[in-house]
């Protein structure tokens, strides 16, 4: 092909080069969204020259011309209805390429006014963000100064940015002017590179040494004393008191079963949060879910004297969400009530349906655990979802609690765009409530 052929495919396509320093991502969606708006070449008799893409009025391309495209193309001209046909479904494509990327992104224009979105944009910023102002629910002021600024310069620029909605994430910001067409008004692309994995990595690696150095200092202590006096012991048979090594091993077992159950509740915790902002999408059934939990615990219940009812509506929707991570909510619940509320001799599960209840107004299912205990003080309930808070430690150690169960049920509720919360009168008992989003299919 000689330099003019290549000239001219060049002006049909209207490719362009990409800015340097642009991503790839960014790049592509450019290019893309410039060949289906550029203007075509259109010949007459006078000669080529370029005018704007009417819809209603398309030529047809010459075999000629097809095949200095190269391979891939189609090798005879199309009739005319199909040309009509394949322009029409152009923006359809875009979205649905859009669509089916796994980052946020917003299609700005003019005035900071949203354009598109793609579907994980719509589910981080809301269904009612199109023809809106970026800034009306994107708070951040320099990633705004930023944007100004590629609409009127080009170029790309990128931020560290921080959302908090529904719960906390962080993203890289990449903002790239898209490849300008003659007539219409400069747009820009913001991509959401979520960082939310690896920042919380680097931070519960800290956290984690910190909580387990502090809570095993008390059961390792408790350990050393116990061995180095069965050690001394060993060392003048006439000391030696069987009864007491007897009962120093004994205790010495639990601590270790302790500090087994801690060091399992710490990594569970670790996983939940670091996983924290990975949506659920599965469905499950929760009224078969709470049976099997109840049935598990009926017997631990029956050594503590403790009844355990299960009250389910009838004509349940599914709930979103993760099954195991579920029964793990409802197992901590359950065993929480009977350990701290089974002075009451009875435990209630129930699970209902509800047309609101969740921070984004949804349909939600609600799961209650009430217990009919001593109930808790007011001043404690706030700080019973922080980690290895504790109302009575003596008694909560004793009864092999970590003060990490609550925590974990936070978090996993908080994953699944739920809401948790705790009720509780003194002589009455307590209630403690966990609503879930209801399964849309596919949603």
């Amino acid at each position: 092909m000689n330099m003019d052929g290549r000239n001219r495919i060049s002006s049909q396509t209207g490719l362009t080069r990409a800015t340097r320093g642009e991503s790839g991502f960014v790049n592509a969606v450019a290019r893309f969204i410039h060949v289906l708006f550029s203007p075509v070449v259109k010949k007459t008799s006078q000669g080529p020259h370029e005018e704007p893409f009417n819809p209603y009025q398309v030529s047809e391309p010459t075999s000629a011309e097809f095949r200095e495209l190269g391979p891939g193309f189609a090798p005879e001209p199309l009739p005319m209805r199909h040309i009509k046909q394949r322009k029409a479904k152009f923006p359809d494509i875009l979205t649905r390429t859009l669509d089916a990327l796994h980052s946020p992104v917003v299609v700005v224009g003019p005035r900071r006014i949203v354009a598109h979105v793609n579907t994980e944009a719509r589910e981080l910023f809301g269904d009612k963000v199109v023809g809106r102002n970026l800034a009306l629910f994107f708070r951040e002021p320099k990633a705004l100064d930023m944007l100004t600024e590629v609409l009127s310069d080009g170029g790309t620029r990128r931020l560290e940015v921080n959302l908090d909605v529904p719960i906390q994430r962080q993203y890289m910001l990449v903002i790239s002017r898209l490849s300008e067409v003659p007539s219409e008004p400069p747009h820009a692309v913001l991509e959401f590179q979520e960082t939310t994995l690896i920042k919380r990595t680097e931070s519960m690696r800290s956290e984690f040494v910190a909580n387990v150095s502090h809570e095993l200092r008390s059961p390792l202590a408790t350990l050393i004393g116990f061995i180095e006096t069965m050690q001394s012991a060993s060392n003048d048979p006439t000391e030696l008191d069987m009864n007491a090594h007897v009962r120093f091993l004994n205790i010495m077992e639990g601590e270790a079963q302790r500090m087994s159950r801690m060091i399992d509740d710490l990594l569970s915790l670790t996983n939940v949060e670091l996983r924290e902002h990975e949506r659920p999408r599965d469905h499950v059934d929760l009224a078969a879910l709470l049976r099997e939990v109840v049935d598990a615990l009926a017997a631990r219940g029956h050594r503590h004297q403790v009844e355990i009812t299960l009250t389910c509506a009838d004509g349940l929707p599914f709930a979103c969400g993760a099954r195991d991570q579920l029964i793990q909510v409802f197992h901590n619940l359950v065993v929480n009530a009977i350990k701290y509320g089974g002075s009451g001799g009875r435990v209630n599960v129930s699970v209902t349906a509800s047309e609101n209840g969740l921070p984004d107004g949804g349909a939600s299912v609600l799961v209650s655990v009430r217990d009919y205990g001593d109930g808790i003080e007011a001043e404690h309930l706030p700080r019973l979802t922080e980690r290895f808070y504790r109302i009575d430690k003596g008694r909560s150690r004793s009864m092999g609690g970590t003060g990490l169960g609550l925590a974990i049920v936070k978090h996993i509720v908080n994953r699944h765009r739920g809401r948790f919360q705790i009720e509780s009168t003194l002589g009455e008992g307590s209630t403690f409530s966990v609503r879930l989003p209801v399964f849309k299919g596919g949603a």
